[in-house]
């Protein structure tokens, strides 16, 4: 049996012979202790997480909303999946946003990946991983944006700015405050 990767590539119209030569590269250049290792370094962030929050709409108002998340080890500690819902706080049946991310990290570039889908849309980024810290930032053609999580053992804060300015100034424009509950 094809490993699902090879299958991947037969799928692709790669033909046998691609996918011999993905597995030979893969075999090659996959270093998954060095993975398990950056992986481990976002442990602080594992749990199941609930909160409130608020955000500004496009219309400029203020929307709080109560949100949980659930950051869960995948794929043998290769890859961590957290998936979140919001919903408005005085109407508690009203989901406003549900989201899943994906983080890993690639040896051969030395960089993790932030991979999220919301409402539609798919963001992908390089975030910044420090000590109980993650932060990513996306570009518009119009605005800068970047969130930044802190963590303690119990809590969970995270900060959501824009910058109109290529990152001279920052506006914030969203914060959720969470606390672990398992």
């Amino acid at each position: 049996m094809l490993p699902f990767f090879c299958l991947l590539a037969l799928a692709a119209g790669g033909g046998v012979g691609a996918a011999a030569a993905d597995t030979a590269t893969a075999a090659r250049t996959l270093d998954v202790p060095t993975q398990l290792t950056a992986m481990r370094k976002l442990d602080f962030m594992v749990g199941r997480w609930a909160g409130a929050g608020w955000t500004i709409t496009s219309s400029g108002e203020r929307q709080e909303f109560t949100q949980t998340e659930h950051v869960r080890r995948q794929v043998s500690g290769l890859a961590l999946s957290v998936e979140g819902e919001g919903r408005d706080k005085a109407q508690p049946r009203r989901v406003v946003d549900t989201a899943l991310a994906v983080i890993n990290y690639n040896d051969l570039t030395g960089q993790y990946r932030w991979e999220a889908f919301s409402g539609g849309h798919v963001t992908e980024v390089v975030p910044v991983v420090g000590d109980n810290l993650f932060q990513w930032n996306l570009q518009t053609p119009s605005v800068t944006i970047r969130y930044t999580l802190k963590f303690t053992r119990r809590t969970w804060h995270e900060v959501g700015e824009f910058s109109p300015d290529g990152g001279k100034t920052w506006r914030q424009n969203f914060q959720m405050d969470l606390r672990r509950v398992s």
